[in-house]
């Protein structure tokens, strides 16, 4: 059994847990924000572990079980791409046959279960449901459509099924943190970085154009060499498309002659790349021609005929390198990509059987402790989201077949110039600095980097004679006295001391709407009072939905807003430099105490020359304390209230307390009996109040 498994196998290794430095074999070249700092964290530094149970469930008993079931979900018969589906079809199957030659699983043959992906999202969902409790099968190798294999991704998470996946290069398959998939071929990600290192540092070219196909695998794939050039210095000029099996391409080269590149990267099928380079050649455009993997093909040889000539593309593996396995291969297939990554996918999975039994759970562990595997592909190296980082080549077609070389992007740019020296250990000074400098420390510490706003502070407004403020709260009784409160504060002198002094004009109006309505009349509402009113702040009342719908609004329509909303930190959890919070957690003053401070501290900003939303909300975040009624406010660089040493106002002695006194009815809140068509209060005031 040893010998059969070294036949199959090729020699696996078990994984050791050791935290990779950069993600998917990255150069340090194209890392993004590099010049900056050390990240805050690393992701995908360690493999998603499978916490369910399980893997103590007995095997099938092996004498009622006539074959051990393997699946293959790919494009077959009618469905597209099904020619490439009919070479990874043989691949496996040759896999299966050479595995039963050998003994099988313990006597037992394995038993290939075939179901066709048909690109439907909802067929693709059920084959693999029909996979896991009809067919029985322990494993699936599959697919190829990117899309596709995301859905059967998910569903292999619901009904533990393992997969291994051999011919789907979209790099977000395996960044799902599903502990369900494996996959043995290189993706758009180390496709986009030996492509780029390639083109820039290679062969020293500046200006490069994208031209891609209109769909999923092109947009994916390109992705990862824009994101890499960009980072690289040598941003895209332009990115066009094709539409799947178009033929005229006369729009778009005509623009990208206009810009006039130095290349053009391809990104799509063997036959539409072929097109594209027929046609390139044949209007004479002095550009290189690179490619992505489908274009290192025979495929792409035959279609595009003498004008592949001079081509490069980046490919999965090299199927002209002296290994007996490749050659032992070749005896029984054609040396295609996608039938030998499907011959070694299917391998793992044998092996993962063979080592684990019949029981999912412990076949899943199998290939997730696997991180290297010997194939007919050459060394097959897996990260910790089990994604192949084994070598990438660059294929060069030259007398009308493709010359092959290894490329060496991961290791480009990490030499030890990139990272923080190490210090002379005979200058301690030195030394304790540069510890010092390299200690990990947050990315950012918000209190002390306030957001800042990039809006002018000059906008105009509609009348500078009348500053209109809003009051966006439930207008039941306690509602009424927190605006009766604002008008209240809005219309009285300043405070002795206080900037600006109390000035006739401009005249301050005082716009309240009723928030009570269902969250999507609110939120119109709300608009309503910024864009219809024209109001220059908000205050809010002391309800938490409120708040965080006025929050998330201020954030998009650039106005200050000042909560009262006491004892939730996740108003300004968010660094939004509009919102304001006048409630501690600690405070035990009345909402209508906090209200007229509200008012208060807009009335002196508006009076000392503030008459924008902008300069309000500067004036808010000036860090200029106010003696106010419920003690001295100030905010800090999140906008929340320091905490004020003093006590608060006594009840009955605040100035909003003798505010509704004067109005009569020791206490009761004149507001109260306003009607929503009224217009004035009972209390004489220089500001006028308008409720909607």
């Amino acid at each position: 059994m040893l010998a059969a498994l070294a036949l199959i196998g090729g020699g696996a290794s078990l994984r050791a847990q050791t935290p990779e430095r950069n993600y998917g074999k990255t150069p340090d070249s194209v890392i993004p924000f590099r010049d900056f700092r050390e990240p805050y964290a690393r992701f995908f530094q360690e493999v998603t572990e499978f916490r369910g149970v399980g893997r103590g469930y007995a095997d099938a008993d092996l004498t009622t079980a006539p074959t051990v079931r393997i699946g293959f979900f790919g494009p077959t018969g009618s469905a597209p791409d099904a020619d490439l589906g009919a070479r990874m079809l043989a691949g496996v199957r040759l896999a299966v046959e050479q595995a039963n030659a050998t003994g099988g699983y313990r006597g037992v043959p394995f038993e290939l279960v075939e179901r066709e992906d048909t690109g439907l999202w909802g067929a693709s969902s059920n084959e693999m449901v029909a996979f896991r409790y009809d067919d029985d099968v322990l494993a699936v190798i599959g697919s190829l459509d990117g899309a596709n294999t995301h859905i059967a991704l998910r569903v292999a998470l619901k009904t533990q099924m393992p997969m291994v996946n051999t011919a789907t290069t979209d790099p977000t398959l395996t960044e799902t943190n599903i502990p369900w998939l494996l996959r043995c071929m290189a993706d758009d990600r180390q496709q986009g970085y030996a492509l780029a290192h390639h083109i820039f540092a290679k062969c020293g070219i500046e200006k490069v154009v994208a031209f891609r196909s209109n769909d999923r695998f092109g947009r994916m794939g390109i992705g990862e060499f824009r994101d890499a050039a960009r980072r690289l210095k040598h941003p895209l000029l332009v990115e066009l498309r094709w539409d799947p099996g178009a033929t005229d391409f006369t729009a778009q080269l005509n623009r990208i002659a206009a810009v006039k590149p130095d290349a053009i990267v391809l990104w799509g099928t063997a036959a539409d790349t072929a097109s594209v380079v027929r046609e390139i050649r044949r209007r004479k455009m002095p550009v290189r021609i690179f490619g992505c993997d489908r274009v290192a093909s025979a495929d792409f040889l035959t279609a595009a005929g003498p004008s592949a000539d001079g081509v490069v593309a980046v490919a999965t593996f090299d199927p002209t390198r002296n290994d007996p396995k490749l050659a032992a291969f070749a005896e029984h297939l054609a040396l295609d990509a996608f039938a030998a990554h499907a011959y070694d996918g299917a391998n793992i999975v044998i092996n993962a059987i063979c080592t684990a039994g019949r029981n999912r759970i412990r076949i899943r562990d199998a290939l997730t402790a696997t991180t290297h595997h010997d194939g007919v592909t050459g060394p097959i190296d897996f990260d910790t989201t089990l994604n192949d980082i084994g070598p990438v080549y660059i294929a060069t077609v030259q007398d009308g077949a493709f010359v092959y070389e290894k490329s060496d992007f991961a290791d480009s740019g990490r030499s030890a110039s990139v990272r923080t020296p190490s210090p002379n250990p005979a200058n301690k000074r030195d030394a304790q600095r540069w510890v010092e400098s390299t200690a990990r420390r947050p990315y950012r510490s918000m209190t002390q980097s306030p957001p800042v706003v990039r809006s002018p502070t000059d906008a105009p407004v509609v009348n500078n004679d009348v500053i209109k403020i809003g009051c966006f709260l439930a207008l039941d009784a306690e509602g009424r006295d927190i605006a009766h409160s604002v008008r209240n504060a809005l219309g009285a002198p300043l405070a002795p001391g206080s900037a600006g002094g109390h000035s006739p004009t401009p005249r301050i109006e005082l716009i309240v709407r009723d928030a009570r309505s269902p969250w999507g009349a609110d939120t119109s509402s709300l608009v309503d009072l910024v864009f219809k009113d024209n109001v220059q702040a908000i205050i809010c009342s002391t309800d938490r939905r409120t708040t965080h719908l006025a929050e998330m609004l201020a954030a998009k329509m650039h106005f200050p807003v000042i909560t009262l909303c006491p004892g939730d930190s996740t108003i300004t959890s968010i660094p939004l430099p509009w919102v304001f919070n006048l409630a501690t957690a600690s405070s035990a003053s009345p909402p209508t105490d906090l209200a007229y401070d509200a008012g208060a501290i807009i009335a002196r900003a508006v009076r000392s020359g503030a008459v924008t939303a902008a300069a309000i909300r500067d004036r808010l975040a000036h860090r200029s304390p106010y003696p106010g009624s419920s003690g001295t406010i100030d905010f800090d660089a999140l906008g929340n209230r320091i905490p004020d040493d003093l006590p608060d106002s006594r009840p009955g002695d605040s100035p909003i307390q003798r505010d509704l006194n004067a109005g009569g009815g020791g206490g009761a809140s004149p507001v109260a009996a306003l009607a929503p068509d009224e217009t004035g209060l009972q209390r004489p005031s220089a500001v006028a109040i308008v409720i909607k």
